[in-house]
């Protein structure tokens, strides 16, 4: 259920435990052999034993080719292990001879969930009977019912709540080299910002580019003005069962991804306005039933596969409709909702998972929280009121097996989003709005520590919240503060800006817990024997460090990096290792402007594709501004060879050409769609 506080939503808090009870009764008691009640069918095993799933065998080779390489590069980060290490028997698809045989018994699976190994199927008496006779068949049970998944919970030191939060500056003035100017241009969502404290990190030019998020919801227009600009992944309608998501259901989607991602200067800005998406409409609200969690569960494994590292969820489930499989609060241990399950195994592969805490807290029978809120090793998000209190009907903790919830808070009370008819709203409530405020957060955190695991991000945002010293079952670890958060996890880097006319122009954010005792740039040219050495000066104030560096050869590669020492005398590197490699155009040329070389591409910017023209076969590789390889590919013949970025942030982008022979060319590439 969406957990948006409105007129229907007040009533989502009512107990209801008979759906369990009239399911046994219309399975026991009903004389129809036509009477059909929802089960999960579990399957013994994958059609393959666990010691014949390895490399080489086609069962193996298909799940390795389902999972994208960002999803085992996460997955690698998260479980230190060999990206092939990761992929294990639960990654394999349900077996289908297996559905084929349900399919001849004239059972028709609804969902399948290959984590579980389980298919959901509406059954009758008579297929009942025929399942059990089937030896691949684990057991049959009522949804709501099922194994305990194992998963460690993260062991997390509290500490003092470490509030760095910087006073909002004055406008600079339109500089190349200063503050990014969308901190200038929040609009309506100012006060949101600036309570989680996100500004500093958009301030160093954080914007969320190169993290994908995941956002599962009932539909979403993406043709609003906060959202046309999106970079969409991926997209699924589990409801209606197409590829659009954009359908009559897409208001409170449309209202939390614009909260989370949101980019219209001066109206709406979402913390990660710049992220990559990947959108899921699993909830179905024409009523409350238990196939819109199997559609939660197919969903996130759909994202998990695809490489999602953040993912948002502003739903819950507890009580559902009559004659459905409902939820006690003896359930909320992290072990039995199918959501429930479902996000803890997302996690335990390094997907941070998000999830609203429910709207149940004036509730006078249940005040708890909702599935998946009660998993263990994501951050369940409670909501705060315009005075930073926890809002009334913020659901509380703890759950039923006594960990504390909520896990971290944020404004909920009074949020500002945009409506699916292109109007904004200043009085959107909910931890629906307080979720994807943390969310996007937490995409700024992980574009400024791409190294971090979900768990690490989880831990710093935990003991950096306001009430780390003294978690409670109202506020949990508190209110988000996402510099601190950030910082929590080493010094912050990142190079803002970087141009050229008669020289070359660095302009970078940096910041450390423990202060910026110093801040130089290592760098070298082509025919350099010693590496020269510049220094950058302060400007503008302890955020933004920037230098220029008078550069007489041209038509050359530069090669650099930029060292910080912070107030332990600790040195950061950006790069973390190795150099970043700047080709220097001609005189007086802007960095901007491809230079003239044999290699060329064209248009330049670019939108969505541009043509590479090398005059001959060979390999290419697409740098992002931090010299990491974002795409690359094989040029077959001396023709022209079509280059997709559709799935990249704009932005500056060097590509760098290798022909048969060795020789290296690269030339400037600017994505600006």
């Amino acid at each position: 259920m969406i957990v948006k506080r409105s007129p229907i939503s007040l009533t989502y808090g009512t107990h209801r435990t008979y759906g369990f009870f009239l399911i046994l009764i219309l399975y026991f008691c009903s004389n129809s052999a036509s009477a059909q009640t929802k089960f999960w069918i579990e399957f013994r095993d994958k059609g393959i034993t666990a010691n014949d799933f390895i490399r080489g065998n086609p069962i193996f080779e298909a799940t390795r080719k389902s999972l994208s390489k960002e999803c085992l590069l996460r997955r690698a980060l998260a479980l230190n292990e060999n990206p092939l290490a990761t992929i294990s028997i639960e990654d394999a698809p349900v077996c289908p001879r297996y559905l084929d045989s349900l399919r001849a018994l004239g059972i028709i699976p609804i969902i399948r969930v290959k984590w579980e190994n389980a298919v959901s199927a509406w059954l009758t008496h008579s297929q009942m009977r025929s399942l059990k006779r089937l030896k691949f068949i684990r057991r049959i049970c009522p949804i709501g019912h099922v194994n305990t998944l194992s998963i460690e919970p993260t062991t997390l030191v509290h500490g003092a709540s470490m509030d760095r939060r910087l006073s909002m500056p004055m406008p600079l003035s339109d500089s190349a080299c200063g503050y990014d100017p969308i901190i200038y241009e929040y609009g309506g969502s100012q006060s949101q910002l600036d309570r989680i404290n996100v500004w500093p990190l958009h301030a160093m030019g954080f914007d969320g580019s190169g993290v994908r998020l995941g956002l599962l919801d009932v539909g979403c227009d993406l043709s609003v003005s906060s959202l046309d600009s999106t970079n969409v992944l991926f997209q699924y309608d589990y409801v209606f069962q197409d590829s659009n998501v954009a359908n009559p259901q897409d208001e409170h989607g449309t209202e939390t991804l614009s909260t989370a991602a949101g980019y219209l200067p001066d109206t709406l800005i979402g913390p990660a306005y710049h992220c990559s998406v990947m959108l899921a409409h699993t909830e179905d609200t024409r009523s409350e039933r238990n196939i819109e969690e199997d559609n939660y569960a197919a969903a996130l494994e759909d994202m998990e596969a695809r490489g999602v590292e953040i993912t948002s969820s502003s739903l819950g489930y507890f009580t559902f409709d009559s004659g459905q499989q409902s939820y006690t609060y003896a359930d909320m241990n992290g072990h039995t909702a199918i959501c429930t399950r479902a996000v803890e195994r997302a996690a335990k592969l390094g997907v941070l998972v998000v999830t609203a805490m429910g709207n149940n807290g004036t509730d006078s029978v249940y005040s708890h929280e909702q599935a998946p809120a009660d998993a263990d090793s994501i951050l369940a998000c409670g909501a705060l009121d315009v005075n930073d209190s926890i809002a009334n009907f913020s659901s509380r903790g703890p759950t039923y097996d006594g960990r504390i919830k909520p896990d971290i808070c944020a404004p909920g009370v009074n949020c500002w989003a945009q409506n699916s008819d292109g109007t904004f709203t200043g009085a959107a409530d909910g931890t629906s709005f307080a979720t994807p405020l943390i969310s996007g957060a937490c995409c700024l955190i992980k574009q400024a520590h791409p190294e971090a695991t979900a768990q690490q991000i989880r831990d710093a945002v935990m003991v950096t919240g306001n009430n780390a010293a003294r978690p409670d079952t109202a506020y949990g670890w508190g209110e988000l503060n996402a510099y601190a958060a950030a910082l929590e996890l080493g010094t912050v880097m990142n190079l803002k800006n970087l141009w050229t006319d008669t020289a070359i122009h660095f302009c970078a954010g940096i910041a450390s817990r423990y202060g910026i005792q110093s801040v130089a740039l290592n760098y070298f040219g082509d025919s350099d024997i010693n590496p020269q050495f510049a220094s950058f000066t302060l400007a503008a104030d302890s955020l933004i460090y920037d230098c220029t560096i008078p550069f007489a050869e041209t038509g050359v590669h530069l090669y650099y990096r930029i060292a910080a020492m912070d107030g332990s005398s600790a040195t950061t590197f950006l790069p973390r290792s190795g150099w970043n490699v700047l080709f220097v155009p001609q005189a007086g040329v802007r960095q901007l402007t491809a230079p003239s070389l044999q290699l060329t591409t064209f248009p330049n910017p670019c939108s969505s594709e541009f043509q590479l023209n090398a005059g001959e076969p060979g390999h290419w590789f697409l740098f992002d501004i931090l010299g990491r390889v974002v795409l690359s590919g094989k040029s077959e013949s001396e023709v022209t060879s079509p280059v997709n970025v559709s799935s990249l942030a704009r932005g500056v982008y060097q590509i760098e050409f290798i022909s048969p022979n060795g020789s290296t060319q690269t030339v400037p590439v600017i994505v600006a769609h």
